[in-house]
């Protein structure tokens, strides 16, 4: 067991550490934080565990089950100092956490953050044992999630009972979670959901009902707030992939060629759809903040794609009116392309955070498809080469694009076609056109039966492939 004690401001341990060293003077800060909580009942009865302290005045932060039919809630830091709790703020009854309030006292609270929490992750958890602060060092040994998503982390490693409501802190003394004591062991919850706890709901005296955390760690709780926030964010991933898709499109099938015909219905069509998914997205309510940074991220993302629609729009139909490709309609179109990589821009300043919540969301990391993954770069592409097709998530290997002079084409592909099989493997709507590239990588310097729909009709094409991808349809390298 490896249990830090704090005496005196010292920080040391029993056994050298397992991992790298951690910062003795911030977590010595941090226990300052934390206090053991004691709640006591009407029938005499008493519940133990430990609390700490929010960042701001006022707040600390629990497991909801210590303080069931509590009617006197106390808190006893490592100084010898006792606070009595007036009431209780919150409750998240999914994860079993609470937030109550305590008298302005002085002290500093603790700092929020958010990390990518895995198997095997060694985390620092306070911990009193015989009235003696201090910290253990436990590790996250496996995930329990249900349908709807990632809930709670399981935790092993020897330490103290009686520490439910300990936070797990950071080598810099920061919390990353909490740890909740049941039946099945120790659990962490994520600081996500701390975070996510309403602190404006109304006091509520002590002597109300409280609910308990189901102990059951591996029962679904069923889709929460965040899943379907989470939802909500996939969701407008997927047509907003697509929106992009059929923009391109649209800019082929009419831009100075077939503009005498009018807007594609199509792109009317998801342009509507775009609309309704920022809205909808717009409309989620969460008080996560990463999740609030992503979804105003995707807010802009989207109105600069609506707008750039919108002038591609309005330069077809100025085009048709005036049966000339013109000054007008040219102008237009350049608009439209620069509000698109505009939408672009806006969407890579922000994909280090996407990043992170697809790490942290089952819904994300469970649902997504591999097109998507690639467009937002949180996998890499099987190959260094482009065909130079566009796609849709719904049908990614029906070529809506195809590029004149690109490799795609050199291999005798058109616009239009749909790639059912090459070289023997099947596509479907769960592939992506990297499966098509990989076939290309496994038979360089061969000829392959390639099996296409064209014009309604299957058609096997005899694809020589060469012995080497041609350097200028290579992508470049970002480092």
């Amino acid at each position: 067991m490896l249990f830090v004690l704090v005496l005196s401001g010292i920080v040391f341990s029993l056994f050298e550490p397992v991992e790298a060293q951690v910062d003795a003077a911030a977590l010595s800060r941090a226990m300052k934080s934390i206090a053991v909580l004691t709640a006591e009942t009407k029938d005499g009865k008493e519940s133990r565990g430990l609390a700490f302290l929010m960042a701001g005045e006022g707040r600390a932060v629990t497991a909801a089950h210590l303080l069931k039919n509590a009617s006197r809630v106390t808190l006893r830091f490592q100084d010898g100092a006792e606070s009595l709790s007036p009431g209780i703020i919150a409750v998240d009854e999914k994860r079993g956490l609470a937030m109550i309030e305590v008298p302005a006292s002085g002290r500093q609270g603790l700092t929020l953050v958010q990390t990518s929490i895995s198997p095997g992750t060694m985390v620092h958890c306070g911990a009193v044992r015989d009235g003696t602060y201090g910290f253990v060092q436990l590790s996250v040994s496996e995930i329990h999630q249900g349908a709807s998503g990632v809930e709670r982390y399981a935790l092993s490693g020897e330490g103290p009972s009686g520490n439910s409501g300990s936070p797990v802190l950071d080598q810099k003394g920061n919390v990353t979670g909490m740890v909740i004591e049941t039946t099945e062991g120790r659990l962490l919850v994520p600081s996500v959901f701390i975070a996510a706890i309403d602190a404006s709901s109304p006091l509520k005296s002590w002597g109300g009902e409280i609910p308990e955390m189901v102990d059951d760690p591996q029962a679904d709780p069923g889709p929460g707030p965040m899943d379907e926030i989470d939802q909500a964010i996939l969701d407008f991933f997927v047509i907003l992939y697509d929106h992009d898709s059929v923009y391109r499109w649209g800019q082929e099938t009419t831009n100075g060629k077939g503009y005498l015909q009018g807007v594609p219905e199509d792109v009317y069509h998801y342009q509507t759809k775009l609309e309704m998914a920022i809205k909808k997205l717009v409309g989620a309510d969460t008080n996560d903040p990463l999740r609030k940074k992503i979804i105003m991220n995707l807010k802009e993302v989207g109105n600069n794609q609506v707008a750039a629609v919108n002038y591609f729009i309005q330069a077809v139909v100025t085009g048709q009116g005036a049966k000339d490709w013109g000054a007008q309609s040219q102008d237009l179109n350049k608009r439209a392309r620069a509000a698109m990589n505009i939408a672009g821009e806006v969407l890579l300043s922000e994909l280090p955070a996407i990043h992170e919540l697809y790490e942290r969301s089952t819904v994300l990391g469970e649902k997504m498809h591999r097109d998507i993954k690639y467009y937002l770069g949180i996998e890499k592409r099987v190959a260094s080469f482009a065909i130079g097709a566009v796609t849709t998530i719904e049908k990614p290997f029906r070529l809506i694009v195809l590029y004149s002079e690109t490799f795609g084409e050199a291999l005798g592909l058109r616009s239009g076609d749909t790639i059912l099989s090459a070289a023997g493997s099947r596509f479907d709507s769960e592939g992506s056109m990297e499966d098509f590239k990989a076939v290309i990588l496994q038979n360089l310097g061969k000829t392959i039966d390639v099996v296409v729909e064209r014009n309604g009709e299957q058609t096997t094409l005899k694809m020589k492939i060469p012995e080497e991808i041609p350097e200028k349809y290579v992508l470049p390298q970002i480092f």
